[in-house]
């Protein structure tokens, strides 16, 4: 979801963190593509569409249930609850991922630069607080930038974690989803009676844009999954249409104070990601 709270005009450097998010996506897709190919599984029922529906379901749920939980928590004025919750569950999410991602480095072989399991917990604990240090120290480019880093981090992680079919179809749920949420929904109502703004962790801030951490991390996974399963081609098509869907829904933003952030974004990258399966043989030497 973006939202802003006074006039102006959206501009194409207010992209930089989904630009900057989708390049290290691909970037963090490559690597894994080359790693041990083990990952965690995060779904319980089968690659089937009744299966997939019920996959996305496990994670769409959860979702609602955590805007719901943190609307209510607002209206009653536990504003400082729900800002030790943001920041308490980025700082852990960012943790236990950088652990993952260190962990893949260690198996890649003997180049690697950490000599044992205290090295990488080290390494782990200090890239966290790095990262940390960057997203609370004051709004701007540093804010942006690692706020959007660990989004992409968490959406390349459920895109090698959850099944093609199943990912894919919880991308298509999301675009429902986001509408419903912030036009009935619990998030529409968060934005209609605070600032947003004030949950730094659960957003990120770009010159007065204001663009939902589940937008980035969703964004990455699109491109992550476009990655892992159709090649370097339909990485760039479907990051180009999530980038082109973002700028669209941002424009809206001149009139309107809030809009969601997902609906044009990952459709027209689901849209690109399945164009490129066309375009591919036209391409291919």
């Amino acid at each position: 979801m973006t939202d802003r709270q006074i006039q102006f005009t959206i501009k194409l450097v207010h992209l930089l963190p989904q630009v900057w998010a989708l390049s290290l996506a691909g970037i963090l897709s490559f690597w894994l593509s080359k790693s041990d190919n083990y990952y965690e599984a995060l779904t319980i029922f089968p690659e089937t569409p009744t299966g997939a529906s019920l996959n996305s379901l496990l994670f769409i749920l959860p979702l609602l249930f955590a805007a719901t939980m943190m609307y209510l928590l607002i209206r009653s004025g536990l504003l400082r609850v729900v800002r030790f919750l943001v920041k308490s569950s980025l700082a852990t999410a960012t943790f236990l991922l950088i652990t993952w991602y260190v962990s893949k480095a260690v198996k890649l072989g003997p180049t690697t630069i950490f000599g044992s399991d205290i090295d990488s917990a080290i390494f782990s604990v200090s890239l966290t607080a790095l990262a940390l240090f960057m997203v609370y120290r004051k709004e701007g480019v540093g804010h942006s930038i690692s706020m959007a880093s660990i989004g992409s981090l968490i959406g390349v992680f459920l895109a090698f974690s959850i099944p093609t079919l199943s990912a894919i179809v919880l991308l298509a749920a999301l675009v429902a989803y986001d509408v419903l949420s912030v036009y009935k929904g619990p998030i529409g109502k968060i934005v209609e009676n605070s600032n947003i703004r004030e949950f730094t962790g659960a957003v990120i801030t770009m010159r007065d844009v204001t663009v939902g951490m589940g937008d980035m991390v969703f964004y990455c996974m699109l491109a992550a999954v476009a990655f892992s399963n159709l090649g370097i081609l339909s990485y760039v098509m479907s990051s180009l249409g999530v980038l082109f869907g973002a700028y669209a829904g941002m424009r809206m933003l001149e009139e309107k104070d809030y809009f969601p952030g997902l609906p044009l974004a990952l459709a027209c990258g689901l849209i690109m990601m399945f164009g490129s399966i066309l375009l591919a043989p036209l391409v291919a030497p």
